[in-house]
């Protein structure tokens, strides 16, 4: 754990100090206060809570970090951060790039945690920290606060670092991955067919309701067996994006979809809801619940594309959204992504934002690389080694003994 002190501006507060953390003890011993924060930040959101991000570091020992800053005994803002090491072919080095933190876990939205009451000032201390810490690149993608980020980017000076905001378009262009389509939800479903539907869709909705639902043709419920339908959902998702992706991509895909929903059940977040004609899945949709901020975020959809009829998703969707506004929750969220489909049912864009940071000048050969990277750099040696690319080998390996060599003489 490093610790880093910052005289407070804000008169008689106390000195605000930053610390480090990237160790699985010291991420335990963060939970109280992290929790307390988890109640102070109306920004926050379930990807950014200490329970989530357990999950994501408790398999990734050594590709992560957590930034904290601290008003005498409160924890004021967290930073989580993720960890990866690029060879640079130009320099024949290792370095470390540094990523949301929640990303190691696909996690929907990343950014800060911070106490409204202090957020000019402990967001500043990160980013000078930040900047003390070896790195070639930094990026934080699906950040909702725009003033948080310019808070973060103010702290970077142009003469030093490439500041800059990336767009990020997907499907050949077609769909901005930054934009989160969402519904405000009323008070009572009734309400939300009559204000948030066109016309159309709200008799359109009205008749398969009548036509499936109230008729017994089909039955729509929450599953009661999570494994098997969190199996069934995907293997629908990959059968019908294996054609569009491929085959690999598709697996690789269906697979981190599966450590998302997995987490979410562990947690209790989990609202899978499935739509069947008897025993047959026709389709299934997976949510995160964010019950604190009366959130509930649709993650991914599974399709039996052998099944005829425009009813099947109309019917899935709007009676997970009747499940959210009967529930409580506040937000029907279809997180990233600007898909036509989304916007039939009242969703309205967030803007989320994609931050890149890039220092100007590079340091010395070889002082891009962090020494939490150190594993993770000799396992890509062993891979060199194993490829038969003797050159890099030796250029990793005459790369972390010198930098262990300078580890000795400091201490």
């Amino acid at each position: 754990m490093t610790v880093h002190h910052v005289i407070s501006k804000q008169g008689s507060a106390a000195r605000l100090r930053v610390e480090c953390v990237d160790s699985l003890d010291g991420f335990g011993a963060l939970r109280p206060a992290w929790e307390a924060l988890e109640k102070r930040d109306a920004e926050g959101t379930v990807f950014l809570s200490w329970a989530w991000l357990r999950q994501a570091f408790e398999r990734t020992t050594g590709r992560w970090r957590v930034i904290t800053a601290w008003v005498d005994q409160d924890l004021v803002a967290v930073l989580p951060l993720k960890y990866r090491v690029h060879w640079s072919k130009t320099r024949t080095e290792f370095q470390t790039e540094i990523e949301a933190g929640g990303r190691l876990l696909w996690s929907e939205y990343t950014g800060f945690l911070c106490d409204p009451a202090h957020e000019e000032m402990a967001i500043t201390a990160i980013a000078n920290h930040l900047q003390s810490l070896p790195w070639i690149k930094f990026s934080l993608r699906y950040v909702l606060s725009e003033r948080r980020m310019k808070l973060f980017t103010r702290a970077f000076s142009q003469n030093t670092h490439r500041v800059r905001f990336k767009p990020y378009l997907i499907n050949r262009g077609e769909t901005d991955n930054l934009l989160c389509p969402q519904v405000q939800l009323p008070g009572s479903y009734d309400q939300y067919l009559s204000d948030c539907l066109s016309r159309n869709t709200r008799q359109k909705i009205k008749r398969f309701e009548r036509k499936f639902l109230e008729s017994g043709a089909l039955t729509f419920a929450a599953t009661t067996d999570h494994m098997r339908d969190i199996d069934a959902l995907l293997m629908l998702w990959q059968t019908k994006w294996a054609r569009v992706k491929g085959a690999e991509t598709a697996r690789q895909v269906a697979r981190n979809y599966r450590q998302v929903l997995t987490a979410a059940q562990n947690l209790g977040l989990l609202y899978l809801s499935v739509l069947r004609d008897g025993d047959r899945m026709l389709g299934a949709l997976g949510h995160v619940l964010d019950p604190q901020h009366k959130r509930m975020h649709f993650i991914v959809a599974g399709r039996d594309e052998t099944a005829q009829g425009h009813h099947i998703g109309a019917l899935l969707h709007s009676q997970s959204i009747r499940w959210a506004i009967d529930n409580g929750y506040g937000v029907y969220d279809f997180c990233h992504g600007s898909e036509s489909y989304k916007y039939g049912y009242g969703a309205k864009d967030v803007q989320a934002l994609y931050l890149s940071i890039r220092p100007k000048k590079l340091r010395d050969p070889g002082a891009h690389l962090d020494p939490l990277s150190h594993k993770e750099a000799l396992a890509r040696v062993l891979s060199f080694v194993e490829a038969g690319q003797s050159d890099r080998a030796a250029a990793g390996t005459r790369q972390l003994l010198e930098q262990l060599h300078k580890k000795d003489v400091r201490s």
